[in-house]
């Protein structure tokens, strides 16, 4: 970790997570003037300044927000709803279940704040050998925990925003009409009225579902897989394939020459020759061919230029035909060579005007985590697939040596993302593909993720270091967790909503209660997030 980001680590640390103290304080202030309006003698007048007093002190935040919330035409959310609920009650003559209601709502408030700080800083604790990027770019989702940081969340709150809606309307209605229809009076009616309104609030219902992913976002950058943005995460539950290009990425670095062996060349001659030969390739081999060549290439020289990717290339220079190819691409132009001039591995032959001049073997380092990535990924029911500019030989050796049985040889850059294509239009809507590349194509493949290994680009959705595949497994099993959790937490807080609509309905709690039990389910949410595994 570089010193700036260690500062940014060192300087969360330090920092204490503290509840709000003065929220607390006007809290206590709260309570002693209610035990002092029931408790003093003094003039009814008094006493009911007092319990204003005492009601608006706590929650004088509330109203603020509820008008605000007004002006904005926004009816529904929690500050409206408490306030009516609060006020309506007040009004029937239900003074202190008013009151404590305001306490117990802003008290829990308090404490569910205080629990998603403290998850918050747990998940920034699992940053510790992350790049200052790193650590800034999951700060920052962590401080805006949005509803669009967790798909579930965004499938579900708008049916329950009509829900919220619809009983609350039914609560008004039941509050005026059941005294019409009924022998409840007025005050029964709008208790029960409030306790619905209380109870189908959205005050911790999907609060901590937008947590739960940031905390996964925070452990899969942990993993050495930075997630740009949290949508992705949600596509890797889904993920079913995973197509990983060869160069940079299963490979570790360009191709070194082994060995030069040529009957006719001295190795100076041949590596000028093969240099000028391979110039104008853009196929990954070349780029290792041309560095290693230490002369001057004068361009004008080279004519008749054919890029063959993953067979080799071909050039006229001063009306000399000059081949540099693998054996199948002398096979397939009818050049034969002598058992003793074949070698193994990858290697290119070398063709001048139609005789062999020699070989040239590359040596290539196979990224030592790709085995047991592709292992993993396999266990978790993912499959791995390679494409690589290589010709067959070289491709199915390096997949076989990593345990890859699909594998598509003699990719340029073009047919990399035509497999990629292919692959996802074979899939259904409900799987989802991985692309992971170190090459910068400047636009999003057809895959559903797009993953990089090195630099940063514009197009990427996950980055990644060449050792950084490893994590990717993790990152799948994290991603798998946040949407178990998310499930564990949204069919909790449904179960605790229905409960206390029935014990609304039926008039079988009070104000306090509803608020307390929403949210402790809320709280339970949030330390539920913490069970997000790896």
């Amino acid at each position: 970790m570089n010193p700036r980001a260690e500062k940014l680590k060192r300087s969360n640390e330090r920092k204490p997570v503290l509840p709000d103290v003065f929220t607390l304080v006007r809290l206590a202030l709260t309570i002693i003037l209610l035990i002092l309006a029931y408790n003093i003698n003094t003039t009814q007048f008094i006493s009911m300044l007092m319990l204003v007093a005492a009601i608006m002190i706590c929650g004088f935040d509330l109203v603020i927000l509820a008008i605000y919330s007004v002006l904005r035409k926004d009816f529904f959310n929690n500050s409206c709803l408490v306030m009516i609920a609060a006020v309506a009650s007040f009004a029937v003559g239900c003074y202190i279940e008013a009151t404590v209601f305001v306490i117990v709502y802003q008290a829990c408030r308090v404490f569910f704040d205080y629990a998603q700080k403290l998850t918050k800083q747990s998940a920034l604790s699992s940053l510790p050998n992350n790049s200052e990027e790193s650590f800034s770019r999951q700060r920052s989702i962590l401080n805006r925990c949005d509803s669009s940081t967790n798909a579930l969340r965004v499938k579900l709150e708008p049916y329950y925003s009509i829900a919220v809606k619809a009983l609350t309307v039914a609560a008004i209605l039941c509050s005026i009409l059941l005294p019409l229809v009924t022998d409840m009076t007025y005050v029964m009616s709008i208790r029960r009225g409030t306790m619905l309104i209380a109870a189908i609030a959205p005050c911790s219902m999907f609060t901590s579902l937008s947590l739960c992913t940031a905390y996964g976002l925070c452990h899969s950058a942990a993993s050495g897989v930075i997630i740009n943005e949290p949508e992705a995460l949600d596509k890797a539950v889904k993920l079913k394939s995973i197509v990983f290009d060869k160069s940079d990425v299963i490979t570790a670095g360009a191709p070194k020459i082994a060995s030069i062996i040529s009957p006719v060349l001295d190795n100076e001659s041949f590596l000028r020759s093969v240099a000028y030969i391979a110039y104008k390739s853009e196929q990954r081999i070349a780029s290792a061919i041309v560095g290693a060549y230490n002369g001057e290439i004068f361009p004008e020289y080279i004519q008749e230029f054919n890029d063959i990717p993953g067979y080799g290339m071909e050039v006229k220079i001063e009306g000399r035909q000059m081949l540099l190819g693998t054996l199948q691409l002398l096979e397939s132009r009818g050049i034969g060579l002598d058992a003793g001039s074949v070698r193994k591995g990858n290697v290119l032959y070398l063709i001048i005007s139609g005789r062999y001049a020699g070989s040239i073997v590359f040596n290539e380092n196979i990224n030592p985590y790709a085995a047991k990535t592709v292992s993993i990924l396999k266990e978790l029911g993912v499959a791995s697939i390679l494409v690589a500019e290589d010709g067959m030989d070289v491709c199915e050796k390096t997949a076989k040596s990593i345990n890859i049985s699909d594998y598509f040889p003699c990719c340029d850059t073009a047919k990399k993302l035509s497999v990629v294509k292919d692959i996802k239009q074979s899939q259904n809507g409900e799987e989802a593909l991985m692309y992971v590349s170190a090459e910068n194509i400047g636009y999003h493949s057809d895959a559903d993720l797009d993953a990089k290994v090195g630099e940063r680009t514009d197009t990427e959705d996950l980055r990644m270091s060449n050792i950084g595949i490893y994590g990717l497994p993790t990152m799948v099993s994290i991603a798998r967790s946040v949407k178990k959790i998310s499930c564990e937490n949204i069919a909790l807080s449904a179960i605790v909503k229905v409960i206390l609509i029935v014990l609304a309905l039926t008039g079988n709690a009070t104000l306090w209660f509803v608020a307390l039990l929403d949210f402790a389910a809320g709280i339970f949410g949030v330390l539920n997030v913490s069970r997000i595994s790896k």
